[in-house]
């Protein structure tokens, strides 16, 4: 099921869809935003736009608030063990 997100960007509420199955366990999240689907890729601890997106005409600035609330939603690494 896909997961909502909202953001708040230049004064406007902007929701996008997390499309990934489990995505706390994934190194990729597909993320559906204004009509379009975009690949996010995680290195350490951040979420980033994947390279493809690269030559498309892109707000930069949305493209890193995405990537904010990805790394807070998304913050649980796989190779974290929960403490009981």
């Amino acid at each position: 099921m896909p997961v909502l997100l909202r953001i708040n960007y230049q004064r406007q509420d902007v929701i996008f869809q997390v499309l990934t199955d489990k995505p706390s366990l994934k190194s990729e999240l597909e993320v559906f935003l204004g009509g379009q689907n975009y690949l996010f890729v995680k290195s350490g601890n951040q979420w980033s736009l994947a390279e493809k997106h690269a030559t498309e005409d892109l707000d930069l600035g949305l493209m890193d608030e995405v990537s904010r609330a990805l790394a807070l939603r998304f913050r649980i690494s796989s190779s974290q063990h929960v403490i009981q």
